[in-house]
């Protein structure tokens, strides 16, 4: 389980993707299942992370998941991104 379902990575799953995600350090890894705030990953043949370890997803649609937060920080935390077009839908 992972702290990160379909508020964060958007549950767009195309037909030829083989999961909602990808995990940048274990990219035979597939996110195969999302709630509402968490999802599961199947781990292949490899040793998991320690529980509480910080991973980085990648969703599979990027409009879904900018759609879904107020802030990006940019993965080697030289910035933060407002997303401007947040809460503009009256």
């Amino acid at each position: 389980m992972i702290d990160a379902g379909s508020k964060a990575l958007g549950a767009d799953r195309a037909p030829w993707a083989s999961g909602y995600g990808r995990l940048l350090d274990a990219p035979d890894a597939r996110i195969v299942a999302l709630s509402e705030h968490h999802a599961t990953v199947d781990w292949p043949e490899r040793a998991m992370p320690p529980i509480g370890s910080r991973l980085l997803a990648v969703p599979n649609h990027v409009c879904n998941a900018v759609n879904l937060a107020d802030v990006y920080a940019l993965a080697d935390g030289s910035a933060t991104w407002p997303v401007g077009a947040r809460g503009r839908n009256d």
